[in-house]
């Protein structure tokens, strides 16, 4: 039998083979790289979680503003007395009603404090949030990825499952035959079969990594279909030094000034606990209307009032104490994550390092299975022992292994870019949020 006529049986079989497993596949077109990453936003559960944060961070700082804002309003009471048999006015009823204004003048800068904390807060959760999309982004391109391997993986062992079928197949015939043993024909057999199972696995892969991907692209049981692998000039840029990555990480971390500020906020909270049992000056103006004319009671009054404590035990001490413990705490956490940092930067540099090189193992290998396989062919045609299905098996693990390496190589510089806040690719980078978006 020619060579291109076994090759032709191999892929013909393997597409055969291979319909059961288009079942995964959707209705809609080919997905791109750039397609998967458009569907992250607020709408995920892991992005709206960040979101409703910042959105309480917001509510809780013009709460804390509205403190401060004018009071009006109007008091009512109604009452019956039994009047001073002294008094002018010998009628039993005595209600009254009050309009009234009041304001907070000045607390010496304890609300002034707690408004540059929750600042501090607010631009903190504004970092998570933005570290929370792209983080998702980066979760997004790996799923991506592994959608594409799966779908190799199920290519190379279809393939491999159909090799194995085939020699079953040649020795059961030859045994029919008498030209192969019984149990020759059964090793065969148990070798197809055990290729027919890692098929299944594969197929069940391919569902298990589409649906994985369509619920962080917030698609639940929408399954993608085709996905196009992506282009990636970006791998072949140069690898800049680690200290310079660590520098450009403890400035641009997206996290690590979500932190900062989160400290800073805590700061301004020690100095509001230090002012907050304070003096307070207050005003109020009032206007009274009294169904008994009472002589001694004012119509129109208007008053400024200084509150100034003399003691209050150990309430100051406290608050002051549990905000210094707060500092600590945060500032801890602060060169924690610094630490966490430094590592995460080492590590991703060091993995990107090992994926260049095996980036040339893998072009070698790819040849080898290129020059093997015009090798086995052109063997067979001399009609010599050799065989061609392993030669075919082969340039599919070679391609599998080459895809693999350069996502995870893309993967890491995405990570990289991530952790020192630096844009990797216009489809990755996150777009600004102003301060106060809704």
């Amino acid at each position: 039998m020619p060579a291109v006529v076994l090759r032709t049986l191999y892929l013909l079989h393997a597409l055969v083979l291979m319909l059961p497993g288009l079942a995964v596949a959707g209705s809609d077109g080919p997905l791109t790289l750039a397609d998967a990453l458009a569907t992250v936003s607020d709408l995920h559960p892991r992005v709206a979680e960040e979101r409703a944060a910042l959105s309480l961070a917001e509510a809780e700082s013009r709460a804390v503003a509205a403190e401060d804002d004018l009071r009006v309003g109007i008091s009512l009471e109604g009452r019956v007395i039994e009047p001073n048999p002294v008094a002018q006015d010998q009628s039993s009823a005595d209600s009254s009603a009050v309009v009234y204004a009041r304001k907070r003048l000045y607390d010496f800068g304890y609300r002034s404090d707690l408004l540059s904390e929750s600042d501090a807060g607010i631009e903190g959760r504004r970092f998570h949030y933005l570290g929370a999309v792209s983080q998702h982004r980066l979760n997004v391109m790996r799923l991506f990825f592994d959608v594409l391997l799966a779908d190799l993986e199920f290519t190379r062992d279809n393939e491999a499952m159909a090799v194995g079928y085939v020699r079953f197949d040649r020795d059961r015939h030859r045994n029919e035959l008498g030209q192969r043993a019984d149990i020759e024909v059964l090793e065969k057999e148990q070798e197809y079969q055990a290729r027919r199972i890692a098929r299944h696995t594969s197929e069940a892969g391919m569902r298990a990594a589409r649906a994985r991907l369509a619920l962080a692209m917030n698609r639940p049981g929408e399954l993608p279909g085709n996905l196009v692998s992506p282009e990636l000039p970006e791998l072949e840029q140069a690898l800049p030094e680690y200290e310079t990555l660590v520098e450009q990480a403890l400035q641009h971390n997206t996290l690590l000034q979500a932190v900062r500020k989160e400290l800073e906020a805590t700061e301004w909270n020690l100095k509001a606990m230090r002012r907050r049992h304070g003096p307070v000056l207050s005003g109020a103006l009032q206007a009274r209307a009294s169904q008994r004319d009472v002589g001694s009671e004012d119509p129109l009054q208007a008053e400024l009032v200084l509150d100034i404590p003399l003691y209050q035990g150990d309430r100051r001490s406290a608050d002051v104490a549990r905000a210094q413990a707060s500092l600590q705490q945060k500032a801890a956490e602060l060169l924690q994550l610094q630490y966490r940092l430094r590592q995460e930067v080492l590590d991703t540099w060091q993995a990107i390092q090992t994926l260049k090189a095996r980036q040339e193992q893998d072009r070698v290998v790819t040849e080898f299975n290129r020059l093997n396989f015009d090798r086995s062919q052109a063997r067979y045609e001399l009609e010599m022992e050799t065989d061609f299905g392993d030669a075919l098996v082969g340039q599919s693990e070679s391609a599998l292994q080459r895809a693999r390496t350069g996502y995870e190589l893309a993967y890491q510089w995405a990570r990289l870019a991530l952790l020192t806040g630096q844009p990797y690719a216009p489809s990755l980078e996150t777009p600004a949020l102003a301060a106060g978006q809704e």
